[in-house]
């Protein structure tokens, strides 16, 4: 057949004729291939709409044809169904990191099997698939209970610290007052909830939504970038798992992986830390640097931060208050021809009721650390105090190497600093667990 709608991949030709009978009956032009070698120059001489492929052949497997035909810009809108007796959970999430839209478990039904092929077909979004869904879907959320209520007031802010560490070379032996989780700072306000990367802090931050039995109209995921100390806990946050949750992922692609790729890695990699696909609804927004409306009256926007890989800067505008994590970023000092980084960032942090920033050093060390992407603490203090004009500086990010008595002292330092230069500065050092609440205005 010249150009058929679908084409079958299966080595298994009582399996392979039969689908293809199926959707012959239904009125579908169909070719059948059983010697998968041939599969991907037979793909980009026919086009077909959809691919039926199973995993397991001789020569290239389904997951390969999967991986290839997505990968390439003039196939990656063909549809593919993957069709296996291999059905182990996490072979499943393969498929779909891979890019499949859809698994199918063999033996199928063969009542339903044209049936789940026309949906697919028909872009019609089926649960069975446990994909992530594509950007900028409008969210319908349900009005929350009486006992999921917020305990706070109708324009506060709780800001809270989960994690705030960065990721050490090893597993620490020692325990801190100040934690060892990684990167992770929410946001909550009365109905919605802002979280600041997925670190593993994020992990303690969803026990607590379910522990609370919280529904949030929002949940917004904003990661700075895929340095894996930012993202280690994203595919064990908790609501991941509840259908009833609407969970919106935002970042900025970065040249060497997409934002949604690094999605299906959290959620479908055979090597991520779970193994269960999300339930909840999860809606990607790629972004830009720039200023957006997340919703009425709440204003997001981005910057780039002076720190390898593509990596942002957050500021949270709602209730007249303005909330900046800016958690790896390496403030320079005096400007130059050649660098206006600090005036950049001065200007869009400006008047900030709360800069979360890049601490990771003492100054001591800062001085064998430069150029590498973090600031040092005398740096970052005045840089708070002289050009952000900031009320409340929380240093994060601190080195998992330093003590509590040497993160005691840095904090020290800190506001003996800002008592020096005759700042209006309040210095906090991160800390798990420590919240700060926002009286802000409607």
């Amino acid at each position: 057949m010249e150009n058929p709608e679908i084409l079958i991949i299966d080595d298994d030709p009582m399996v392979g004729e039969l689908s293809r009978d199926l959707l012959t009956e239904d009125g579908y032009q169909v070719t059948l291939l059983q010697d998968s070698m041939e599969a991907l120059a037979a793909i980009k001489r026919i086009h077909p709409r959809l691919i039926i492929t199973d995993i397991m052949m001789p020569g290239i497997t389904g997951l390969d044809i999967c991986k290839a035909v997505k990968s390439n810009p003039e196939l990656k809108h063909i549809k593919i169904i993957v069709v296996s007796g291999k059905s182990y959970d996490v072979e499943k999430q393969r498929s779909f990191q891979f890019g499949a839209d859809f698994f199918i478990q063999k033996p199928y039904n063969v009542e339903t099997f044209s049936k789940t092929v026309k949906s697919i077909l028909d872009g019609v979004s089926l649960q069975a698939q446990g994909g992530v869904a594509d950007k900028k879907e409008e969210i319908a959320p349900s009005p929350p209970s009486q006992a999921q209520t917020s305990d706070l007031s109708a324009a506060q802010l709780r800001l809270t610290v989960w994690g705030a560490r960065g990721l050490s070379g090893e597993i620490p032996n020692t325990v801190s007052r100040y934690g060892r989780q990684t990167s992770c700072v929410s946001v909550e306000s009365q109905d919605h909830l802002f979280i600041f990367d997925a670190g593993t802090g994020i992990v303690q931050l969803g026990r607590e939504i379910a522990a609370r039995k919280r529904h949030y109209k929002d949940i917004w995921i904003c990661l700075t970038h895929f340095h894996l100390d930012h993202i280690l806990g994203l595919g064990n946050f908790l609501p991941m798992n509840d259908p009833a949750f609407s969970i919106n992922l935002i970042g900025s692609n970065d040249p060497e992986k997409t934002l949604k790729a690094v999605a299906q890695d959290a959620f479908y990699s055979s090597f991520s830390l779970t193994k269960r696909p999300p339930k909840a609804k999860i809606s990607i927004y790629e972004i830009l640097e720039d200023n957006y409306e997340l919703l009425p009256g709440v204003k997001l926007s981005s910057m780039y931060a002076n720190h390898p890989t593509s990596s942002l800067v957050y500021k949270l505008e709602m209730f007249g208050k303005k909330i900046v994590y800016s958690p790896d970023s390496e403030i320079l000092g005096d400007a130059t021809a050649f660098q206006d980084y600090d005036e950049k960032l001065s200007h869009f942090v400006y008047g900030a009721d709360f800069l979360i920033h890049d601490a990771a050093y003492n100054d001591k060390d800062y001085e064998l650390k430069k150029q590498e992407g973090h600031s040092g603490l005398t740096l970052t203090v005045d840089f708070a105090g002289e050009k952000a004009n900031a009320k409340d500086l929380i240093l994060f990010h601190a080195s998992p190497e330093y003590s509590d008595q040497e993160l005691d002292a840095m904090l020290a330092a800190a506001k003996a600093r800002a008592q020096e230069k005759g700042f209006a500065l309040n210095c906090h050092l991160a800390e798990e667990g420590k919240f700060f609440l926002l009286q802000g205005s409607q």
